[in-house]
């Protein structure tokens, strides 16, 4: 994820167009950092942050948007599968991952957030755990991969999730709309613990 600020003049004509629901939140135009990044499989949509500094600690909002309809981020799958649906979405095998990371950092599970492991070399604070549980996560890794399903525009992907302080190897679906299921998922190690949030950080997609 590579977010790029928005002009300040963009900035008004953003707030401006939030102002006219009487549901958004509230930013003011003073206070408030708008940067925004492209999503390959979206041909109309952008990912766009508001972040508010007018209170302490600051807050942030993320929004799908076109420019006109700006649909906010909630945490559930809704709002991302009505804009599949909408945009519409366009999956290939070279984008498949970088959805599954987008839906994953702003879709939260029963018991969390879901996180892609790709490498965990590269896992941040993989070093602040004790040598013991480093060796066992390296070495119960599954690397990612990406198959074509059975359907024309559905992928299988499968390859090693963190979720609920537990490692896992997940084999999921992905729909051509967009929509996610899992196949399998089997426990490759319990109790370890993440010391930071993947959605704030943005690790996965580096």
């Amino acid at each position: 994820m590579v977010w790029k600020q928005l002009e300040k003049e963009n900035v008004s004509v953003v707030l401006d167009r939030l102002g006219t629901d009487p549901n958004a939140i509230v930013f003011t135009k003073e206070f408030t950092e708008v940067v925004w990044d492209e999503l390959p499989f979206y041909p109309r949509f952008d990912l766009y942050r508001l972040v508010n500094y007018a209170t302490m600690p600051s807050f942030s909002m993320e929004y799908l948007s076109d420019g006109n309809v700006f649909i906010p981020l909630d945490g559930t799958a809704n709002p991302i599968y009505a804009i599949n649906e909408e945009s519409p979405i366009k999956l290939t095998e070279q984008n498949v991952v970088e959805y599954l990371e987008f839906f994953f950092s702003h879709v939260r599970g029963s018991d969390g957030d879901i996180y892609i492991i790709k490498d965990p070399e590269k896992m941040p604070g993989i070093e602040s755990l004790d040598p013991e549980q480093q060796k066992s996560v390296k070495n119960s890794h599954k690397p990612l991969t990406v198959e074509a399903g059975a359907f024309p525009g559905q992928f299988i992907i499968r390859g090693t999730l963190f979720y609920s302080s537990c490692l896992i190897s997940a084999t999921l679906r992905v729909s051509s709309e967009g929509r996610l299921s899992f196949i399998e998922r089997d426990l490759l190690l319990r109790d370890i613990a993440f010391p930071h949030n993947a959605v704030n950080y943005y690790w996965m997609g580096e």
